[in-house]
């Protein structure tokens, strides 16, 4: 239910946005500076700081499991990722404003996780994020989606 409630928001701010107006550079800079944060906090296990980047209702869908939603549940599938993805980055390929409050990103990350030989293997993701500013004028994720890339990509 969740997730076809979630898919449905997505396809909405996608459809409001059909004739959107591409991001200025300063959107796109912000939110890579988002990001950034984003990732310094998971690199350094700080779940408190990590789970502030999403709205209270914020929906987190992880590849192959439901969707879960609030900081208690975002926080306890991201931080169950702390020993498997080291070094993570995140990196905004591009940013479309739905409104004067909202954005969806598109973006990849980078990572490296261990292989069945322990060796440290480079690893990527897809991601997309549905952006919210809130009355305070901080971007905040409401729904945040990602899966594996395959090797070519």
């Amino acid at each position: 239910m969740a997730k076809t409630i979630t898919t449905s928001i997505v396809f909405f701010l996608l459809a409001c946005g059909a004739n959107y107006v591409a991001a200025d550079d300063a959107l796109t800079r912000t939110i890579q500076e988002r990001e950034n944060g984003w990732s310094a906090a998971y690199n350094a296990h700080d779940t408190d700081t990590l789970i502030a980047f999403y709205e209270s209702d914020a929906i987190l869908i992880p590849p192959g499991s439901p969707p879960v939603t609030g900081h208690e549940a975002i926080g306890d599938v991201l931080s169950s990722l702390y020993p498997l993805l080291k070094d993570l980055a995140l990196i905004v390929d591009e940013v479309r404003p739905l409104g004067a409050d909202h954005a969806v990103e598109i973006g990849h990350s980078t990572y490296k996780v261990a292989g069945e030989d322990g060796q440290l293997m480079p690893g990527s993701d897809n991601y997309q994020v549905v952006w919210h500013r809130g009355e305070d004028g901080v971007w905040r994720y409401v729904t945040d989606m990602f899966n594996a890339r395959t090797a070519d990509q």
